[in-house]
């Protein structure tokens, strides 16, 4: 197994439960701000803000995209530079 390769989770959702159940509750506010606005970039600062943890570190929310990724898949969420992100709906 190549140690640089993304990390994608494998644990199955029991019963009911979704991928996003998966999610902590700062990984789904970030989520849920990314799926409000489809096609759109969302900020560090609106991520944040919708996250509520604006007065964290920046960089707090590059932590918890990576956590999100690694539940939903590497390409679900696509970084453009110096703006923000964007969540893909549908093919990659």
């Amino acid at each position: 197994m190549d140690p640089l390769a993304p990390v994608v989770s494998t644990v199955p959702p029991r019963g009911d439960a979704t991928l996003l159940d998966l999610l902590s509750s700062q990984e789904r506010a970030i989520y849920d701000a990314l799926l409000a606005r489809p096609g759109r970039v969302v900020s560090r600062f609106e991520l944040a803000k919708a996250a509520g943890i604006a007065d964290l570190s920046p960089r707090r929310v590059d932590s918890l995209l990576v956590g999100i990724r690694r539940v939903l898949g590497p390409g679900r969420i696509r970084g453009v530079r110096r703006r923000g992100w964007i969540l893909v709906l549908g093919g990659v």
